[in-house]
């Protein structure tokens, strides 16, 4: 009996070798046979829909397809941020336009006020400005305030209009890259179609390529502006930094304004009582 079980024992020891060594044999047979690595790169290159070089290498159907379900949700999101982007526009155009209208205001205000002045200094008399009667002085002490308030106006319009042409800037750059993308995601199929079939023609691994190098450069653009508004925030205070550089240097003369070219315009002017 105590035999037997050493028998026993010895063919249960020899089927565990075999079953270790028929796989190995199997293994050195076909050299070829994916990495147990390679499969799980491949498993979780499907799962997260993130394809290596090797991985697209292997599988450039699913590869494609992917690159295909990244263009559409980059054109989406282009899509999206330029909406945005336009509708701020219509409002920095609306805001542009008033500061303008503000700016224009001030500054037929300034040329009646300068006329005015230089008569009512001739004639020692008060003259009617904006709708109030004003003698010499204290028409230059109105006039010198409305001189400095259109210094700030110049800067504000100026500032405004940088901006508008920045956001016009930033939104002709992403409507080309739309297209780019549009374009460049109605030719996938395509290749798909041809890969499925075996008929690639072409540089496939070139048209991988590509369309990475693409995406990378819209994603970076699309992180620029996604926060449509922070991005006008900084736009914005770069803008007025620069503007308020270059002014800082034009400070306003109102003395050398005041006496420039004294045309007296046909506006009635009453003598003061002696």
């Amino acid at each position: 009996m105590i035999t037997a079980m050493f028998k026993l024992v010895g063919r249960s020891f020899g089927l565990s070798w075999a079953v270790l060594l028929v796989p190995a044999g199997v293994w050195a047979l076909w050299p070829s046979t994916p990495s147990w690595s390679s499969l799980a790169t491949d498993s979780l290159s499907r799962y997260f829909n993130v394809w290596t070089g090797r991985g697209c290498e292997r599988n450039k159907e699913v590869c494609l397809t992917t690159k295909l379900a990244e263009l559409d949700a980059l054109h989406a999101e282009l899509a999206r941020v330029i909406n945005a982007l336009a509708d701020r526009k219509g409002q920095i155009v609306r805001d542009l336009a008033n500061r303008e209208r503000d700016l224009t205001g001030n500054t037929g205000l300034l040329e009646e006020g300068r006329q005015l002045y230089g008569r009512s200094v001739e004639f020692k008399g008060t003259v009617r400005f904006d709708g109030r009667e004003y003698p010499p002085d204290a028409l230059k002490r109105r006039l010198e305030g409305l001189y400095r308030l259109g210094h700030s106006l110049q800067a504000s319009v100026k500032q405004a209009r940088a901006l508008d042409e920045a956001v016009d800037r930033k939104l002709n750059d992403l409507l080309i890259k739309k297209a780019n993308v549009r374009a460049t995601r109605d030719l996938l199929p395509s290749h798909i179609e041809l890969v499925r079939a075996n008929m690639i023609i072409g540089d496939v691994d070139a048209t991988l390529r590509d369309v990475t190098k693409l995406s990378d450069a819209v994603r970076s653009t699309v992180a620029e502006v996604k926060n449509v508004g922070a991005w006008l925030a900084d736009t914005n205070k770069l803008i007025k930094r620069q503007v308020d550089a270059d002014w800082s240097g034009q400070q306003p003369d109102f003395g050398s304004w005041i006496n420039v070219g004294r045309v007296v315009p046909d506006t009635a002017v009453r003598q003061e009582a002696q």
